[in-house]
Formats: C-alpha cells, structure tokens, sequence
C-alpha cells in the first residue's frame, strides 16, 4: 500500500500534495503497526503501555522502511521495478524481521538480525551482480542469438570488420575501407525473406527494377536500379543466406566474392562490439 501511495504521490503537481501523501501514508502505517501491536501485548512486554505502544510501532515502521527502501533501490537495479512482487515480498520481510528485533529472547533476536544481515548482504551482491558487464554468452542467450547466424568472412585486404548486432531473426557486420564503398553482410535464415520469388529463386520486383543473375560459385547478383541503387552478392548454404550489400553500380565486387568465400564462425574477439548494445533483462 506504501508503494502504490508514493508512486501515485510522484504524479502529484507540486511539492506540498506530495508531501502530504508521504507524511499521511507514514502516520497510517505507523497506526496500523500500532493496532497489530495491541494483539501482541502478551508476547512483548515492552507494548503493555501506551507509550511503549507507540515507541515499538515507530522503531519498527522506520526500521522496516530503511530496508524497504533498500530492497527498492536493489529491485530497480535488477530489473527496474518491473517485478513488483518481488519488491513487496522483500519489504514485508523486512517490516517482518523489525518487529522480530523486539520479541524477548536473545535467541529470536540473533536470529532475527542474522537473518537482516543475511537480507542486506544478499541485496549487496545482487547489486554488485546487475553492474557488472554480461559475458559475450550471457548477452547472446539474453537477447535470444541463434550461435549459427554468427558467421563472417575474413575482411578483404584493407578493409576492417565491425560487428553491427545481433538477433533472433539475423546477425549483421559491415566491412570498410577508407576512400572505398562499404560492404556489408547480413545472415538470416532461410525463410526469414517473405518476398515472392520467381523459378531461379530471385526476387519478383514489386515497384523497382531487379536485375538478378548467376555469378558462379553458388551465388546470385542482385541488381537493384530503384529510388536505392544497390547491388547484393547473395549465397545460401546450410540454411542460412548470406547477402553482402554494395552501394552503386559498376563496382568492383572481388571483396565481396572474397567475404563469401571466407565464411567461418566469428570469434569472441570479433564479437566484442556486441557487449556495447543493450541487452534484454
């Protein structure tokens, strides 16, 4: 109930309406805390007056609150307080293990600081965990990477190889060369290319002229004259299709022959770039 009074709190125009919620939903709890309390009297001495009452509802409102506040601040750096109940189960444990605090017997508070200890030192580390950089393995099975789309050829002479992303559906990296086009290679699987296809297995235009003829070696050329004049050197082996994409026309395309003709698994190192993209949580 704290939770959703702050967040509907935070919508609030102006400072005094906020205020005002987060000192009505503090007199409140404590007041509830106090009405459970009376329950209890038996049990802790320290509640058979008013004044004790009042003191143990209190202690245990702002000590229960300093730990939920701490398992939010964990919460939004896991999962960005996308599993709300969670949150609300790690704050009612700690409400829970304030009052424990109070109970006679030395026992049952060791204990129950143990297990606060315990609480804190677990948030601490979970923490620590969620600021640490993912692994290359972590990101690709997070984001769902298929391991087989991962491939590339080796870069042509002068040219470098920069990882562009990946995902379920593809894997993409282009190759560039000062003072020359830039090529770049997509890898999907067969299939992922929904557009109509003629006998020979090229593309039916829809609204461009495509051009698209045998180039030897298992590979197709595309040749696209539309608005994006373009040319694709396409090749499909073991379920996947291999398209490296150069800008214009009349250009030279032995790099691209060369990338097809190289393709290997990408190493770790190639990889890399991929660990600067978001990654799902």
């Amino acid at each position: 109930m704290q939770l959703q009074a702050v967040l509907v709190a935070l919508f609030a125009d102006g400072a005094a309406p906020f205020t005002a919620a987060l000192v009505g939903v503090a007199l409140l709890s404590v007041v509830a805390l106090a009405g459970l309390g009376t329950a209890v009297r038996t049990v802790v001495p320290l509640m058979r007056r008013a004044r004790g009452l009042w003191a143990w509802a209190a202690s245990v409102y702002a000590l229960g609150t300093v730990g939920a506040f701490g398992a939010a601040v964990v919460n939004f750096k896991i999962n960005h307080l996308e599993k709300s109940l969670l949150l609300s189960l790690a704050g009612g444990t700690c409400y829970a293990l304030a009052a424990a605090l109070f109970l006679p017997g030395a026992r049952v508070r060791l204990g129950a600081l143990g297990a606060a200890t315990a609480l804190a030192a677990g948030g601490a580390y979970a923490t620590w965990a969620a600021t640490q950089p993912p692994t290359l393995d972590e990101w690709i099975t997070a984001n769902g990477v298929g391991y087989t789309l991962l491939r590339v050829g080796d870069p042509p002479p002068g040219y470098a190889l920069h990882v562009l992303g990946a995902s379920e559906a593809g894997f993409g990296a282009d190759y560039e060369r000062p003072h020359s086009t830039r090529l770049h290679l997509g890898v999907t699987r067969v299939g992922h290319d929904t557009r109509r296809v003629d006998a020979r297995g090229c593309p039916v235009p829809i609204g461009e002229l495509i051009r698209c003829t045998d180039d030897g070696g298992g590979r197709r050329l595309l040749t696209y004259e539309g608005g994006y004049e373009h040319q694709e050197l396409r090749l499909r082996r073991d379920g996947l299709v291999y398209t490296v994409t150069v800008e214009g026309f009349h250009t030279d395309l032995s790099a691209a022959r060369h990338i097809l003709s190289t393709l290997r698994p990408a190493t770790d190192a190639e990889l890399a770039g991929l660990l600067e993209l978001p990654m799902r949580r």
